[in-house]
């Protein structure tokens, strides 16, 4: 791997982090609602 470009890297790891970050609270708020709504029907755990 080369590390010639300091800045673009930098902002590729950036958005990168964003990017899981957005991914992870999307889940996440998308989970729980769906937990709130079937609270008992197909989920066992």
């Amino acid at each position: 791997m080369n590390s010639t470009d300091s800045g673009a890297g930098d902002l590729y790891e950036m958005m990168t982090y964003l990017l899981v970050i957005i991914i992870s609270a999307i889940v996440m708020v998308i989970w729980l609602k769906r937990k709130g709504k079937r609270n008992r029907r197909d989920d066992g755990g």
